[in-house]
């Protein structure tokens, strides 16, 4: 991070040349037709987005992933999860406006990385804070996440994104105290009650890990 103040920006060096983000509004300090974004100019219109107009927001989604990816390194956690959260907010507006499978495909694998990004940030301020049981609640949530996709991409807990979820998460478990135990088994019934059978398995998973 260089510059002093409201003047400081992110610098990421690359074989090619440096990258410089702005700490604030879109990372390349443009403002589309005065709004901060592209997303932010068309998301309360009532028309479909055309195939030109999602690219355009497909390539400012990963505009704002390469400044939350630096962010990361820096351990920004809390700016991660804003430009995570903006990204998410733009993808579910395409999906929303998505005729079919194929206009929204381009945008799920970027997806996948996003919910990735955004539950290591959030596991980590969790950590740093010492609430383990909130890593692993994040990592939950993280993974439910990675399975709400569409079509052919809706069994994400394979994926790349999921097993590096399950790793994180598998390394926490054995630090949760005994005493968990009973909101574990407290959460998976509420979970088989609601028929929410895919935090139940997360649960079941996690029991067994500490001995049930």
């Amino acid at each position: 991070m260089i510059g002093i103040g409201d003047r400081r920006s992110i610098q990421v060096r690359l074989e090619a040349g440096i990258l410089q983000f702005g700490l604030e509004g879109r990372p390349d300090g443009r403002r589309p037709e005065g709004f901060e974004s592209w997303f932010d100019a068309w998301k309360d219109r009532e028309e479909s987005p055309s195939p030109g107009d999602r690219e355009v927001l497909r390539i400012e989604v990963l505009l704002y992933h390469q400044r939350a990816s630096a962010y990361l390194m820096l351990e920004e956690y809390a700016s991660v999860i804003r430009d995570c959260d903006r990204n998410a907010s733009a993808i579910a507006w395409v999906r929303g406006w998505a005729r079919n499978e194929s206009e929204f495909l381009p945008f799920e694998s970027i997806r996948f990385a996003v919910v990735l990004m955004r539950t290591r940030a959030e596991a980590s301020l969790c950590l740093r804070a010492g609430d383990t049981h909130g890593a692993i609640g994040a990592i939950d949530r993280g993974l439910a996440n990675l399975q709400s996709g569409v079509g052919s991409t809706s069994a994400n807990a394979g994926s790349v994104e999921g097993s590096i979820l399950w790793a994180m998460r598998d390394s926490l478990v054995p630090k949760l105290p005994s005493s968990q135990r009973v909101d574990l088994e407290s959460r998976l019934a509420y979970a088989v009650r609601m028929e929410n059978y895919a935090l139940a398995a997360i649960l079941r998973n996690e029991l067994r890990q500490i001995g049930y």
